[in-house]
């Protein structure tokens, strides 16, 4: 009986030719591959169970393990520190809508982040 020609390998069609000689030699490599994305799918449908926590916009709040709830309270910086200007400032805006002016030598409360963005230019005499 002939063989069927939709079973036989076309001589000419070298990417189909390739494909085999290439799965034959990396079978072992590609079972082992297997097992892995199973793994990994397993894994995967086992972390479904696990809720998800957001806060009101729908953002994916963070989750703390239990070694870093351990390690101690976490130190949040000030909402506003005491600076000392070295030069005069006039209108400076920092952030939208906000003109700050500056006299040399003067102590100021300001957010924290508009002295460190003084401190970054070389405005900032000292830290109090």
């Amino acid at each position: 009986m002939p063989a069927n020609p939709r079973t036989k390998r076309n001589p000419k069609d070298h990417t189909g030719n390739q494909k085999a000689i290439l799965a034959e030699q990396h079978a072992e490599a590609l079972a082992k591959r297997k097992d892995e994305i199973a793994m990994h799918q397993a894994q995967q449908k086992a972390g479904l169970d696990e809720p998800i926590a957001l806060d009101e916009k729908g953002r994916t709040l963070q989750n703390v393990s239990e070694e870093a709830v351990a390690e101690g309270p976490v130190d949040i910086p000030p909402e506003s520190v005491n600076i000392r200007i070295a030069c005069d400032l006039e209108k400076v805006t920092i952030g939208q809508g906000t003109e700050f002016d500056f006299k040399e030598g003067q102590v100021y409360t300001v957010p924290l982040h508009v002295a460190q963005h003084l401190d970054r230019l070389g405005y900032v005499w000292q830290w109090l």
